[in-house]
């Protein structure tokens, strides 16, 4: 109800800029729900004609920012349902629209839901890319609960330290980096844990507190992680990786017994773990996670991310010492949102 009360307010107040780009997503929606040829040549036009408007916006006022931000919200989305070419320019145009109104505190978070939604969207990216995210989160509310990020918002800040540290090692700083940088953000994310307010309790069943927990604890976990591989690229100091990989397949198919599905957004999570797992039946069990992703049986980019465990696991096999960005380079645009 709070998504659709927003997407109704998005519309009352700017329904020329995002009636068309919003029709056109959720026929693409439908579409792919019914297995058909998802999109027409006017969704392709409404969001065409969409994205040539975000590129020429200058953001004056801020009482402008929800509007733009839901544009972009809306042209990500599209380009997801239809596209296995990744959507980040996107995203990050958008964020960088609005990103002066955002440090000088003019944006009112609660009337820009899909800030968080953007930013958690580039900064996890911007990890596996080793990249510095649009925008360094500023936690106002710990426990507050978002719809695409979950209890992840005050985890965002240390992943933003993350991908710092990863951007340092992609430009060839890494011999540079002293041990205490990578302790000191893996002490800082051992002790983080999702804050959860009475209020949450109350208002999500049993299930739904235990994916919302799950999804916070699995990017604190793939953080950890790619950390580590950062610090050591595959082939060195395996053991405390395929530990932690472990540790999150586990969790994951504990939330398909008890909840009957993923927590949302983790497909991250899935490559970050599978790229740990060494043998042919851990490998294949991989693959019966995925197919266990809501939409696996028509988001484009699952068969990316198939894909690139396989290549990531054909790399392994050859015991080639490289980091996860590394492959990631060597096909830009493949698209693995979340």
């Amino acid at each position: 109800m709070d998504m659709y009360r927003m997407i109704r307010g998005r519309i009352a107040e700017a329904p020329l800029l995002l009636l068309r780009p919003y029709v056109a997503v959720s026929r693409v929606f439908l579409r792919c729900h019914a297995n058909e040829i998802p999109c027409s040549d006017t969704e392709w036009s409404s969001c065409a004609s969409a994205l040539q408007t975000l590129r020429n916006a200058q953001i004056i006022k801020a009482d402008d920012v929800a509007s733009f931000l839901a544009l972009g919200m809306s042209l990500v989305t599209f380009h997801r349902m239809i596209s296995g070419i990744s959507a980040s320019t996107i995203c990050r145009f958008t964020l960088s629209l609005i990103r002066p109104h955002y440090y000088t505190d003019q944006i009112d978070e609660p009337d820009a839901l899909e800030l968080v939604c953007l930013v958690f969207l580039d900064t996890t990216q911007s990890m596996f890319r080793a990249r510095v995210p649009v925008i360094e989160y500023r936690v106002r509310d710990p426990s507050r609960v978002y719809q695409q990020a979950g209890l992840c918002g005050s985890l965002l800040p240390l992943l933003y330290q993350v991908c710092l540290l990863a951007t340092a090692v992609k430009m060839g700083e890494g011999h540079n980096i002293p041990s205490s940088s990578y302790n000191k953000i893996k002490r800082e994310l051992h002790a983080w844990s999702p804050a959860i307010s009475p209020s949450t309790l109350e208002r999500f069943s049993s299930s739904e507190t235990l994916l919302l927990a799950a999804q916070a604890n699995l990017h604190r976990a793939a953080a950890l992680l790619y950390l580590h591989r950062l610090r050591y690229p595959f082939g060195e100091q395996n053991e405390e990786a395929e530990d932690l990989s472990r540790a999150m397949i586990n969790e994951m198919e504990h939330c398909l017994a008890v909840a009957g599905q993923f927590p949302p957004n983790i497909t991250l999570i899935l490559l970050v773990a599978g790229a740990e797992v060494q043998d042919a039946p851990g490998r294949q069990r991989m693959f019966i996670l995925i197919s266990n992703i809501l939409g696996s049986n028509f988001y484009p980019f699952i068969a990316n991310l198939r894909l690139f465990l396989r290549r990531v696991w054909t790399e392994r096999d050859r015991g080639r010492a490289t980091y996860l960005f590394r492959l990631f380079e060597e096909d830009p645009e493949l698209s693995i949102p979340l």
